[in-house]
């Protein structure tokens, strides 16, 4: 972007933010043109790609989170970002700002915009598009440490977490301003969006809100994975809506956040456990002489939640023993045992079956 643009006091107040982290770290939430790192195979081949954000920006009395819009090729960025600021400059009104341009075109104008730039050439005309800014090196996501579907739940928790504190966040900014329906909204998004991040530690997600709550009372609170205190969420959630009172909706406000910080908690000791298994207790591993051999059918079972699945299966088993598992070919017969085998585990085969994928591993 050096040098693409002259100065203008039309485009001083436009930012533009950059972030890797699942935590926003660079605030590309809040950003006018926002870019949140990811990856993705493009050609059959691993790219690095970044999230874009529009629309974000701080006022005085609110806080306007940006809109994701697209991803695309991180070596296309640049090209966006100069797509997206021509159109401002060509197509706003008289004293309109960025945000409030891009309020009006809306997100499907800015897609269809940049909707061109979500494909690279082949590989062969073009190899530097498929290697990150800064690096001569083939991009990998290797030195995360994690396998590809490790990675992909890692990202999807954290993500989800994420989205519980901003809507916590915009609660908390709703209620300042007595916007008492939207402040419960927020609440309630904050709190399903907190249960979503958990369950997918048991292999499960949800559409459904109200399933989601039940599923995360049954699972998560009932198990006392997170304080027995917020029992009583679960129970409110299907009978106070949007046109509750300031009492109700501080109450929300203040538990939603609470919720939100210790699913954070629990998920920082995962992370340092290297462990999916939050469940306490329930698991007898005692048993006598003798190796055990289960089986375990993942077929039809997306990824990442086909190697959750995989994974909490052998957390229940003892080492040494065998655990045969069946998934769809594709992605999951390539990720599945690259994750395994980060995790310590022995595959011992892996073979081709009727149109399946069958792995046998050895519970490390």
């Amino acid at each position: 972007m050096e040098n693409g643009f002259p100065h203008s006091k039309e485009l001083d107040h436009i930012s533009i933010k950059a972030s890797g982290c699942p935590n926003s770290c660079g605030q590309h939430h809040i950003a006018s043109i926002g870019f949140h790192g990811g990856a993705k195979k493009l050609n059959g081949v691993l790219a690095p790609h970044y999230e874009i954000l529009l629309g974000g920006r701080i006022d005085e009395d609110k806080v306007i989170f940006g809109t994701s819009v697209i991803k695309i090729p991180a070596k296309n960025a640049p090209q966006a970002t100069r797509q997206v600021i021509d159109s401002f400059k060509n197509e706003k009104l008289t004293n309109e700002s960025f945000g409030e341009f891009f309020d009006r075109k809306g997100k499907d104008f800015f897609r269809e915009l940049l909707n061109p730039l979500r494909d690279l050439p082949q590989l062969e005309e073009a190899p530097h598009s498929y290697i990150d800014f800064g690096s001569k090196e083939k991009f990998s996501l290797e030195d995360r440490g994690q396998g590809e579907c490790a990675g992909a739940v890692t990202d999807m928790i954290t993500d989800r977490l994420a989205e519980a504190e901003r809507a916590h966040f915009q609660s908390k900014l709703a209620l300042e301003k007595e916007d008492y329906s939207q402040a419960m909204d927020h609440a309630k998004r904050s709190t399903v969006a907190s249960a979503r991040a958990l369950l997918v530690t048991e292999g499960m997600d949800f559409n459904d809100d109200l399933e989601c709550i039940r599923k995360f009372h049954s699972l998560i609170i009932d198990m006392e994975i997170v304080s027995g205190k917020f029992t009583e969420m679960g129970e409110r959630y299907e009978k106070e809506n949007s046109t509750a009172n300031k009492d109700i909706v501080s109450w929300w406000v203040q538990n939603c956040g609470e919720l939100a910080e210790e699913c954070r908690d629990v998920n920082n000791k995962m992370q340092s456990e290297k462990s999916l298994r939050i469940r306490v207790g329930g698991d007898d591993k005692k048993r006598g002489p003798g190796q055990s051999f289960q089986k375990i059918d993942l077929r039809g079972v997306k990824c990442p939640f086909n190697y959750v699945k995989t994974k909490l299966k052998l957390e229940t088993m003892l080492s040494g023993d065998h655990l045969e598992a069946l998934l769809d070919l594709g992605e999951p017969e390539k990720n599945v045992p690259r994750s395994i085998k980060n995790d310590g585990h022995e595959v011992l085969s892996m073979e081709k079956v009727n149109g399946h994928f069958k792995i046998v591993i050895k519970k490390a």
